[in-house]
């Protein structure tokens, strides 16, 4: 069974709606003064020099209005390459790739194991694979 082209059609507009939805908030949350924090990477934050310069942001309704364009080009960009490696277009660079395939649940199937729920562990294998070992979003050395 394939995807319906009903959920075909739900999912992409679900995808556009958080990052417009996602964009908004980082930019508002830069514009409030609340960038205090990010989720990711796990043990990821802002270290005081970037929090001052974040302050530098606030109050700007046309940077605003600039980060939020940048964040939503950026996450478009990460779920771009998602969908080429789900479609087959593309091969992730770290092991064999064999393809996925999206496909209707029915209510006879059993929930299996969730992507979600292993996203941000495993950062952690992503930051020992990744090809640029000077540069990283979390706080910790080396």
């Amino acid at each position: 069974m394939q995807l319906s082209e009903e959920n075909r059609q739900m999912l992409l507009l679900a995808i556009h709606q958080s990052i417009e939805e996602q964009a908004a908030i980082g930019a508002n949350n830069l514009f409030q003064g609340r960038a205090t924090g990010i989720d990711y990477p796990p043990n990821g934050g802002f270290t005081t020099e970037e929090q001052e310069a974040l302050k530098l942001l606030q109050r700007n309704s046309v940077l605003q209005a600039a980060l939020r364009k940048t964040l939503a080009n950026c996450a478009a960009g990460v779920v771009f390459d998602l969908l080429n490696l789900i479609d087959g277009t593309s091969d992730p660079e770290h092991g064999d790739w064999d393809g996925v395939s999206l496909i209707d649940k029915t209510e006879e199937a059993e929930a299996g194991e969730f992507l979600h729920d292993d996203f941000f562990s495993t950062y952690w294998d992503w930051r020992h694979k990744r090809k640029n070992k000077n540069w990283r979003l979390d706080l910790l050395p080396d």
